[in-house]
């Protein structure tokens, strides 16, 4: 079985970052089986449609704008996605709900899992996560690990790296503390 993590989000606007952070934590700390792979997905958009395609399994990582306090987890099933009313607030949360639906136009697509997480901020245009996301951070990871490991995938943790170390290898910059 081919499976994705693929984290989401735009690393520039606070929390909405949380996806592409976390899966950035997962690379650093993490060694996988091979039938697993991490992604990026950035802002990528329909670019992704494909990983939809071409993996069986895709464990999605994002924000999520449901009416809920800051840092709340959500682990929701992909066909569960639409009718969740306020899922779907920002661009990048309608796109991927519309890639999940072409993905099964097209003939194959993979079984998805969103985990996702209730933003403080997406609108302050800095690099890093608040608090309220920041506390949390850990019990997400956890929540991914036992999402890999519930589908056979063995894996190891090689580092202890925090997330602000990861992501200042990453991008340079962490909530104002930057590398030089």
């Amino acid at each position: 079985m081919k499976i994705a993590v693929l984290g989401v989000g735009n690393i520039l606007f606070k929390d909405e970052g949380f996806g592409v952070f976390a899966v950035k934590y997962l690379q650093q700390n993490y060694k996988f089986d091979p039938e697993i792979q991490l992604i990026d997905g950035g802002t990528g958009g329909f670019k992704l449609i494909e990983y939809f395609q071409d993996y069986d399994y895709v464990i999605l990582l994002d924000v999520i704008s449901v009416n809920d306090k800051a840092g709340s987890i959500y682990r929701i099933e992909g066909e569960n996605l639409a009718s969740l009313s306020s899922y779907h607030q920002t661009a990048h949360e309608v796109e991927v709900l519309q890639m999940i639906d072409l993905a099964a136009l097209g003939g194959k697509s993979a079984k998805v899992v969103v985990l996702g997480i209730v933003p403080e901020d997406i609108t302050k245009t800095e690099i890093g996560l608040t608090s309220s996301l920041e506390k949390v951070f850990e019990s997400f990871i956890n929540l991914v690990l036992k999402e890999i490991d519930s589908l056979g995938v063995k894996y190891e943790k090689i580092n202890s790296k925090s997330l602000q170390d990861v992501v200042i290898d990453f991008i340079g910059s962490y909530n104002d503390v930057r590398s030089f």
